[in-house]
């Protein structure tokens, strides 16, 4: 198993029975945790509650987790990346569509954000265009700069299928951005 910082291998052993050793996997890895969950769901709140679920469910089944060289993190990973697909499949809007264009916007002024928010948006709708796996897979690799071996795991596929979906996923985004803004909406 590769350890992600030393002496890992041995906390995980010892969070098994100790309750200080998990809590220091937690300090470790909330982080990054928080950070790939919010960026697939770009809401703070929501990923608070999700990273606490995630080490929730790793806290009850450590016991089951073998290593079989599979890191630690690429084991929370999947708890994470399954914890997120689960709440996309149950959740409901939370704004109706004529609300949601009455929403104030809690960001600074938009005459200062404007350029950069437009090109935020045309990545958020590339990415959102792609299928859930090669958004994951990209997520993993990109967002979260985890290796091929260790995305392949977190997905339960080979490492030829990962850089297949990150391949085609990237060139599916790179299509997209190269289109001139509105050219879609003057082709429709």
């Amino acid at each position: 198993m590769t350890e992600a910082f030393p002496g890992e291998t041995d906390l995980v052993q010892r969070a098994r029975s100790e309750a200080d050793a998990f809590g220091e996997l937690y300090e470790h890895y909330a982080p990054l945790i928080y950070r790939f969950v919010h960026n697939r769901l770009r809401d703070p709140t929501v990923a608070e509650d999700l990273t606490a679920d995630v080490f929730y469910k790793a806290l009850r089944a450590i016991d089951r987790y073998e290593a079989r060289g599979r890191p630690f993190r690429t084991w929370l990973y999947q708890i994470a990346a399954n914890t997120v697909t689960d709440h996309l499949r149950t959740r409901r809007p939370a704004l109706e569509l004529e609300a949601a264009g009455e929403q104030q916007d809690r960001g600074p002024a938009v005459d200062e954000q404007v350029a950069q928010r437009a090109e935020v948006l045309r990545v958020r709708v590339a990415l959102d265009s792609l299928g859930e796996a090669q958004r994951l897979a990209i997520s993993l690799k990109l967002g979260q700069d985890m290796h091929t071996a260790d995305i392949a795991v977190t997905m339960g596929r080979s490492e030829g299928a990962v850089k297949l979906l990150v391949h085609r996923g990237l060139a599916a985004i790179r299509r997209h951005l190269d289109q001139r803004p509105g050219a879609a909406e003057e082709a429709g």
